[in-house]
C-alpha cells in the first residue's frame, strides 16, 4: 500500500472553496459561530472520507468551548482571502465571497490531495451542517 498523501487545511480550504464554486455558492455569512460549526462537523467527516481515500489529514477545526468559534478556520479563510480565492467583505468581516468561478474550480482542484468528487460531496454537507445552523438560529 503507498504511504497516505498529507491533506493540509490550506488545500482543504481550496477544495471546499472550489467545489462551492462549482455549486454557484457565492457567499457565506461570518455572523455569529454558523459557519464555525459547520466547518467544525465537516472536519469530522474529512477524518472518516480520509480513512477511506488514503489521506492523512494533517490539521484540526476545534470550535472554542465557551464562544464556539474557530481560531483555525478564521486563520484559513483569512489565508485564502490572502490567496484570493475569496474576499471578506467589509466593513466587520461578516461575509466570504468567493472569487472562484464555477469554470475555474476544477483547475484549482486537479493538483489538490483527493478527488473533486471527494470535495464536492464535502460541500454538499457543509452546504447542509450551515443552512442546519441558519435554521436554528434564526
Amino acid at each position: 500500500m503507498t504511504a497516505a498523501k498529507p491533506l493540509y487545511l490550506p488545500d482543504f480550504m481550496t477544495g471546499i472553496l472550489a467545489a462551492l464554486a462549482i455549486k454557484k455558492i457565492p457567499a457565506l455569512s461570518l455572523r455569529g459561530n454558523r459557519l464555525d460549526q459547520a466547518f467544525a462537523r465537516l472536519h469530522k467527516d474529512i477524518i472518516q472520507i480520509a480513512k477511506e481515500t488514503n489521506l492523512e489529514v494533517k490539521f484540526r477545526i476545534r470550535l472554542h468551548p465557551i464562544h464556539q468559534d474557530s481560531t483555525q478556520l478564521q486563520q484559513a479563510l483569512y489565508e485564502a482571502a490572502q490567496r484570493d480565492l475569496v474576499s471578506l467583505d467589509n466593513p466587520e468581516f461578516q461575509k466570504i465571497r468567493l472569487k472562484i468561478t464555477a469554470s475555474e474550480a476544477p483547475a484549482y482542484l486537479k493538483g489538490l490531495p483527493g478527488s473533486q468528487e471527494m470535495y464536492e460531496q464535502l460541500a454538499n454537507r457543509l452546504i447542509d451542517y450551515y443552512q442546519e445552523n441558519v435554521e436554528g438560529t434564526e
